[in-house]
C-alpha cells in the first residue's frame, strides 16, 4: 500500500504541476445511467469507467472482450477452450468456471436487460453509444449476480431527428475483414427505424497442421433492427430485435512443459522433447506456437442468438416517471471445447474434448418508478427473471473416437427463476446547505434453482474407462436474501465530492453440471455473501481541465464459491464453498486536458486478496477407496484467482484541426501484474504483461457540402508482440500416474489494420 500511495502522489503531482501553466479546455462531461437515471459520472458515488462511442472506436472495441485491456481491476477472459464464452472479474470477484447450472458474479446488461448466461457473450456489437463498467458490488439496483459489479452496454436507439447513414470497413492482418452498415431512417415526426448489420471474419491465429480448421478463427454476423415511437410528449416506446451468428473456432490451448521426473512420466511423455516414439512432433512448450497438430478434428462453432427488447417510458408528472424494460433472449449454440486439442499430450490423447450443444432462453421484466423533488431522489422497482437451459456435452478425455457406441450422453437441464423488489432513495436536506446526500437502498431477492442430469458418458483416462459410474440426479433448492446499502456523500464544492458507503450483495447457490457423483450433484453448493466498505473522491479541478476519481475499498466474503477438480481430468469439477475471503484495494482514474491539443489519462488499480482458511476439503474420486471416493484436502493459494495485484492503463492523445479535417493520434499502454488462475495448489499463473496500442486518425473529411464525410484510421494492438497467457491450467492430474501438466491459452499476437468510414447526415 505504501508503494501505491507513492505512485498516486507522484502522478497527481505531475498533472497538478503541468495543467495550470498550459491553457486547455475543460474535459467533456460524461453522462451515465448507473443508478437507473441519467446523471453526470462525477455525481454518482460509484467507481465507474465509461466509454463513449468515439472512444470505443479509437480503442477498437467491438465486443466485450475488447474491454480486457482498458479498465484496471477488470479482467475479461475467454473460457479455456471456448472462444465465445466470456468470464468477467471485477476487483477479484468473478466466475472461474462457466456452466448453465451456475450464475456469473458480474452482471452484464444490454439496454437495461440482464444477460443470464456467459455462453455466447463474445458477440459483436453494432452502433454502441456507451459502455459503463461499475466496479464493486451492486446488490441493490442490479441484484444477486452483481457481487463483483456490473457492465452496461447501451446501444443507440432509432432517432426521429434526421437521416443518418454510416458505412465502416476494416481490414487487417490475419485476413481481417469487418463491415458495419448503419441506417437511421425517420418515418414520421414521431417514429423512426434503424437497421445495423455487421459482418466480421478473421483467419486463424495458429495454423492447424492436423485435421480440421485452424485455431482462433473468428466468423461473426450481427443484424439489429430498432423502432422508436414518440407516443406523446410524455410517452416513448423503443423496440429492438437482434440476431447474431458466431462461428469461431477455439483458440489453441497448448500443452506446456511436463514434470518428467515424476513416476511413469517418461512412459507417457517421451524422453525426447521434440518427437514421440513414432517420430511425430510433441508440441509441449512455454513459447507461443504459430502452428500445431490437432489430434481431434477441429470444428467451427455455431452459436445463434435471437433477442427482443421492449422499453417503455412514461413521464407521469413533474415528479414521477415510470419505466418498463422487457427482454427475451434465445441462444442455440454448438462449441467444440478442446482444452488441449493437439498431439502434444501423451502423444495421442487430449485432456477434454467436449462438444456441447447448448439451448438457453431467458425472459426478464423490470418495472421502475422514479421520483425527484428538490430534496429527495428515489427509484423503486420490481424485477422478474426466468430461464430454461439444456446442454448435451458428449466427448471425453481421449477423443470422441475412443467412445464405445451408445454412451454419448451427458445431458443437463435447468430451470431457474428469480423475483426481487428493490428501492433506493437519496435525501439532500436543505438545512445542511444541500451539500450532504444520504442514500439508503435495499433489495429482497427470492430465487429458485432446479436441474437434472443424465450422465451416461464413459469418461476415459489414457484410453481406458476411469471408473466414474453413470448416474442420474436431480437438484432443487430455493434461496432468498435481503441486501441493504447505505451511502453518505458530501460536496466539498461545486466541482468535487467525497463519499463513504457500505453495500451488501449475494449470489445464489447451485450445482455443477460436470459433477463426478450423484451425491455432489444433489448436494450442490450454498449461496455466497459479500459486504463491501468503500470511501471515494470525485473532483473536477483546474477549471475542469483535471479530473481525479479515486476509491479505497475493503470487501469480506462469506462462503466464497469456487470450482475445483473432483475427477480424473480438468473438466470433471464441482463447486464448493470456502469459509471466508477478503479483498482490499484502491482505484485511481485521472484525466487531464494538458493543452488544447493534448489530453492524457491514467487509470490504476490495486488488489490485495487472501483466504481465511489455509486449506479446503471436498469429496472427490479416489480409485483406492472402497466406494471410489474420498475426502480430499487441498492447500489454498495465498491469493484469490484472477486478481492481479497491480493493473494500470495509460493513454496519451493528440488532436489537431486541419484545413480538410481533424487529425488524432492516440497511444495507449496496459500493464497487468501476474495472477494465479486457480485457488488450490498447484495452480497455473498468468504472467505479467505490458501491451502497447496506437492509432492515427483523419476524420471529418468533407466530401463537398452535401455528400457526407470520411474517416480513416490506422491502428495496431500489442505492437511489441508480447507473448502472454489469458488462461493457464496447471495441476497434478491422473493421480494414479503421479505427474503434472500445464495447459495455456495465449492472447492475440501483434495485430494491425486500417479502418475507413463514410457517414452521411
Amino acid at each position: 500500500m505504501k508503494q501505491c500511495r507513492s505512485i498516486s502522489i507522484a502522478v497527481l503531482g505531475f498533472f497538478y504541476l503541468c495543467c495550470p501553466v498550459l491553457a486547455a479546455p475543460a474535459l467533456e462531461e460524461i453522462i451515465v445511467t448507473a443508478e437507473k437515471r441519467a446523471e453526470s459520472l462525477q455525481d454518482v458515488p460509484i467507481s465507474i469507467v465509461a466509454f463513449s462511442q468515439n472512444r470505443l472506436e479509437q480503442l477498437g472495441i467491438n465486443d466485450i472482450k475488447g474491454l480486457a485491456s482498458t479498465v484496471p481491476n477488470l479482467l475479461v477472459q475467454e473460457f479455456t477452450g471456448s472462444s465465445t464464452t466470456v468470464r468477467l472479474f471485477i476487483r477479484g470477484v468473478g466466475q472461474n468456471d462457466v456452466q448453465i447450472t451456475q450464475d456469473p458474479s458480474v452482471a452484464l446488461y444490454m439496454d437495461g436487460v440482464y444477460i443470464g448466461s456467459s455462453v455466447g457473450t463474445a458477440f459483436e456489437t453494432a452502433d454502441t453509444e456507451r459502455i459503463e463498467v461499475l466496479r464493486g458490488p451492486q446488490g441493490t439496483l442490479y441484484g444477486r449476480n452483481a457481487t463483483g459489479g456490473a457492465i452496461n452496454i447501451i446501444t443507440r436507439p432509432a432517432d426521429t431527428e434526421a437521416l443518418d447513414f454510416r458505412q465502416n470497413f476494416q481490414v487487417g492482418n490475419y485476413g481481417l475483414f469487418r463491415s458495419s452498415s448503419i441506417l437511421n431512417l425517420p418515418i414520421t415526426d414521431n417514429t423512426a427505424v434503424k437497421f445495423a448489420y455487421t459482418t466480421y471474419d478473421r483467419d486463424g491465429i495458429v495454423e492447424n497442421k492436423g485435421r480440421g480448421a485452424d485455431f482462433g478463427i473468428e466468423d461473426r454476423n450481427t443484424f439489429i433492427g430498432d423502432f422508436h415511437w414518440t407516443i406523446s410528449d410524455q410517452q416513448t416506446l423503443d423496440y429492438k430485435y437482434e440476431h447474431s451468428s458466431t462461428k469461431d473456432t477455439a483458440r489453441l490451448s497448448q500443452a506446456l512443459g511436463f514434470d518428467r521426473s515424476q513416476p511413469l512420466a517418461s512412459a507417457i511423455v517421451f524422453e525426447n522433447p521434440e518427437v514421440d516414439a513414432a517420430g511425430n512432433p510433441v508440441e509441449a512448450t512455454n513459447d507461443r506456437l504459430d502452428e500445431a497438430t490437432s489430434y481431434d478434428f477441429q470444428e467451427k462453432g455455431d452459436n445463434k442468438i435471437k433477442a427482443h427488447t421492449l422499453n417503455y417510458a412514461l413521464e407521469i408528472n413533474d415528479v414521477l416517471s415510470f419505466k418498463s424494460i422487457t427482454g427475451y433472449r434465445d441462444l442455440n449454440g454448438f462449441t467444440q471445447n478442446a482444452q488441449a486439442p493437439t498431439a502434444a499430450l501423451f502423444g495421442n490423447l487430449t485432456i477434454t474434448n467436449g462438444l456441447p450443444q447448448t439451448d438457453f432462453n431467458q425472459f426478464t421484466q423490470e418495472l421502475q418508478l422514479l421520483g425527484e423533488t428538490d430534496s429527495l431522489v428515489w427509484v423503486g422497482g420490481l424485477f422478474y427473471y426466468e430461464d430454461d437451459g439444456e446442454e448435451n456435452q458428449p466427448g471425453n478425455s481421449g477423443g470422441t473416437e475412443n467412445l464405445p457406441p451408445g454412451v454419448l450422453v451427458d445431458f443437463t437441464k435447468t430451470k431457474n427463476s428469480s423475483a426481487a423488489i428493490f428501492g433506493q432513495a437519496t435525501w439532500t436536506p436543505a438545512a445542511l446547505n444541500d451539500r450532504w446526500h444520504f442514500t439508503l437502498g435495499a433489495r429482497y431477492s427470492d430465487d429458485s434453482r432446479k436441474a437434472t442430469r443424465d450422465n451416461n458418458r464413459v469418461s476415459f483416462s489414457l484410453g481406458q474407462p476411469n471408473g466414474i459410474a453413470p448416474f442420474r440426479a436431480k437438484y432443487d433448492k430455493d434461496f432468498s436474501k435481503f441486501n441493504p446499502s447505505v451511502t453518505v456523500q458530501y460536496d466539498l464544492n461545486e466541482f468535487s465530492n467525497v463519499y463513504a458507503k457500505a453495500v451488501s450483495a449475494y449470489k445464489s447457490g447451485g450445482t455443477s453440471q460436470r459433477s463426478t457423483s450423484r451425491a455432489n450433484f444433489e448436494m450442490g453448493f450454498d449461496e455466497e455473501d459479500l459486504v463491501s466498505y468503500e470511501i471515494g473522491y470525485k473532483g473536477d479541478l483546474l477549471n475542469g481541465r483535471l479530473r481525479i476519481n479515486g476509491a479505497l475499498f475493503y470487501m469480506e466474503y462469506d462462503d466464497y464459491q469456487q470450482s475445483v477438480p473432483t475427477g480424473n481430468n480438468a473438466g470433471e469439477r464441482d463447486f464448493i464453498n470456502i469459509d471466508d475471503a477478503n479483498i482490499k484495494g484502491l482505484e485511481w482514474d485521472i484525466s487531464a486536458a494538458i493543452t488544447d491539443e493534448i489530453t492524457a489519462s491514467l487509470n490504476y488499480g490495486y488488489l490485495d486478496t487472501s483466504f481465511g482458511p489455509s486449506s479446503v476439503s471436498y469429496l472427490a474420486l479416489d480409485a483406492n477407496s472402497p466406494d471410489g471416493t474420498s475426502i480430499i484436502t487441498d492447500t489454498l493459494t495465498d491469493d484469490l484467482a484472477l486478481a492481479p495485484k497491480h493493473s494500470a492503463t495509460l493513454s496519451l492523445e493528440y488532436t489537431r484541426p486541419l484545413s480538410f479535417g481533424l487529425f488524432n493520434a492516440n497511444i495507449n499502454v496496459l500493464y497487468q501484474d501476474s495472477t494465479n488462475s486457480g485457488v488450490t495448489v498447484p495452480t497455473g499463473y498468468l504472467d505479467e504483461r505490458t501491451l502497447l496500442g496506437a492509432n492515427l486518425t483523419l476524420s471529418q473529411i468533407q466530401l463537398g457540402r452535401d455528400y457526407g464525410q470520411l474517416k480513416v484510421m490506422l491502428w495496431g494492438k500489442n505492437l511489441l508482440d508480447e507473448e502472454y497467457y489469458i488462461g493457464n491450467i496447471r495441476q497434478t492430474q491422473f493421480d494414479q500416474l503421479g505427474f503434472s501438466y500445464g495447459v495455456a491459452t495465449f492472447g492475440d499476437p501483434l495485430t494491425y489494420g486500417v479502418t475507413l468510414e463514410y457517414q452521411y447526415q
